[in-house]
């Protein structure tokens, strides 16, 4: 009787789609939101990105989206490269602020409240640059650690994360978020 009441539960609690059906939902989402983007495969050799201070007249849509990992779930879109000779290293204490979005709902053409930190002048998240074993930094995920290794300090950037690689409290639900993260490090 337990076991019934824990399956039910379960799949109700997903309208009765399997992790499969999930990860093609995401799959698909992903794919519509990059459809209409600039996308480059791969990391430029030398490290460097193009900005939107790059492109004319400020346009996001002409400023690509990097495949970050060989999986593709992180792509990097460089907003403001930050102070190059500021650069991140490992156990740099990083505050973040950003919003993220449902991509899902993005692309289906609704418009998601943002959730995160980025509308508050003091409430910061600190995580810790290379970190793989701090609750209070692996608990946002591996993705969001990815524009540190290439960027500098004050760096703001746009991110895709797939599920696989973000809140590790919500890798379960296969949602997909649109970041917009501004990175600091701490004084």
């Amino acid at each position: 009787m337990f076991l019934t009441a824990a399956l039910f539960l379960l799949s109700s609690c997903n309208d009765g789609k399997s992790y499969a059906d999930l990860l093609k939902e995401e799959d698909r989402a992903v794919k519509a939101f990059l459809a209409n983007k600039i996308v480059i495969n791969e990391i430029p050799a030398d490290s460097v990105f193009i900005t939107l201070q790059d492109v004319p007249d400020n346009d996001t849509l002409a400023v690509p989206y990097y495949k970050l990992d060989s999986d593709g779930n992180v792509y990097m879109q460089v907003l403001e490269a930050g102070d190059l000779n500021d650069c991140f290293e490992k156990g740099d204490d990083v505050n973040l602020r950003f919003l993220r979005y449902d991509l899902k709902a993005l692309v289906n053409g609704e418009n998601p409240t943002p959730m995160g930190n980025a509308n508050s002048p003091i409430d910061y998240v600190t995580i810790r640059f290379g970190e793989t074993t701090l609750s209070s930094t692996t608990q946002y995920g591996t993705g969001i650690q990815y524009p540190m290794y290439f960027l500098g300090n004050e760096c703001h950037v746009n991110l895709l994360i797939r599920a696989k690689a973000g809140f590790t409290s919500e890798t379960s639900t296969v949602m997909p978020y649109l970041y917009n993260i501004r990175y600091f490090k701490t004084k």
